[in-house]
Formats: structure tokens, C-alpha cells, sequence
């Protein structure tokens, strides 16, 4: 495709190996074709024709930015904080609530004065040591918050059961398994025989 650019300024839109892909282009063209073998052309050449550039086009032509992914992300931090432990059914409520809340609130409009100029509020980036300038957003507006909640209720009267005054973990749940730390923990006793209290050196009292 990028070999095929050198025959495209030249004006010649088919050739033995490959053509074109884009639509007819107008009669009326202003300005004049790269004549081929010119200066110029020889130019685009070098810069096409590099093997290094050959070598890089494939990372440039699949690259994708991840910064909305990222953001995205960190917004679920907000709904699912990792300090936390969630059963399945409530870990996947957060997630379903920060996804409502990042696509209902992603396309906001930027604040702006009484005169119709757009509000902005510094930021300083600790790593390059500089100041920059970010616009700010409206206001969230929840209003799909009260139709969640009268699906709710809704459910809850339409179903005839009542909200279990006990809840029982599953057998999956993380809490069963107590603490996860990796290293086998040694008995109280263990513990009181190495230990020692910080200062005089004195084994830990035992009674």
C-alpha cells in the first residue's frame, strides 16, 4: 500500500501489481502531478522505500490508543475498590453500575462562563514539573438512577419472596478461605517462644 503511493502522485492510479482504492477522483485538478524520476519523486522515494520505515509501517498501521480503556478502568476503581472483597453477584452489580455511569456521563458537554467562554482548571503534572490547562465538564446528572430503582422495587413485589433475614456465603466465596497470605501460619506458642518485645529484649508474658 505505501509503495503504491509513489504511482499515485505521479497520477497513475493502476499499475501491473495493485491499484488504487480510492474513488474517482475529479477532472477539474488544480494542481499538477509529481512528475516521475523528478527531484521530488526521487525524494518520496527514499523516505517510502526506507527499510526502516517498511520495517515500522506495521506498528504505526495497527497501533490504538488506550487512554478511553484506561480511563474506563480507573473510573471502576470508584464502584469495585481493590481494598475490598465482593461476591460474584455483587462485584458484577459495581462493574454494571460504573459501566451506566462511564457511558451515560462519557460525552458531556465542557462548562462554560456567563459569556460563553470555556472554563478551565489548572493541573500540575509532578512528573514533567509543568502546568496544563484541562476543561471542565458539567455536572453528572444520575437520572437513570430512579428507573433502576423502580425496576427494583417492581421485581421485588412482583416475585412474592421476602429479603432472607440471614444470608449464608456460597461455597465459592473468597471469605471461606480466610486469610490468603502464602506462608503457613505457626501456632500462638511458636509465636511466643521467638518473639521478643522491641527495646529490652524480653520474651512476650505469657500470662
Amino acid at each position: 500500500m505505501w509503495i503504491g503511493l509513489l504511482h499515485h502522485v505521479t497520477g497513475e492510479h493502476e499499475w501491473s501489481l495493485d491499484a488504487c482504492q480510492h474513488d474517482p477522483l475529479l477532472s477539474d485538478r488544480e494542481k499538477d502531478w509529481i512528475q516521475k524520476g523528478s527531484t521530488p519523486h526521487k525524494a518520496l522515494s527514499d523516505i517510502i522505500l526506507s527499510e526502516r520505515w517498511l520495517k515500522e509501517v506495521p506498528k504505526y498501521l495497527k497501533f490504538r490508543s488506550t487512554a478511553n480503556l484506561e480511563a474506563f478502568h480507573n473510573h471502576l476503581l470508584m464502584y469495585a475498590s481493590k481494598r475490598f472483597s465482593y461476591i460474584p453477584p455483587v462485584y458484577e452489580a459495581r462493574i454494571l453500575l460504573a459501566a451506566l455511569d462511564y457511558n451515560h456521563h462519557s460525552h458531556r458537554e465542557v462548562k462554560r462562563r456567563a459569556d460563553g467562554s470555556i472554563q478551565y482548571h489548572k493541573i500540575f503534572n509532578k512528573k514533567s514539573r509543568c502546568w496544563r490547562l484541562c476543561s471542565e465538564k458539567v455536572a453528572k446528572g444520575y437520572s437513570y438512577i430512579p428507573e433502576i430503582q423502580t425496576m427494583i422495587v417492581n421485581q421485588h413485589l412482583t416475585s412474592k419472596k421476602g429479603l432472607p433475614r440471614r444470608y449464608k456465603l456460597r461455597p465459592e466465596d473468597p471469605r471461606r478461605y480466610g486469610l490468603l497470605s502464602g506462608v503457613p501460619a505457626p501456632s500462638t506458642e511458636e509465636l511466643l517462644q521467638h518473639l521478643r518485645t522491641r527495646g529490652d529484649g524480653k520474651t512476650l508474658p505469657q500470662t
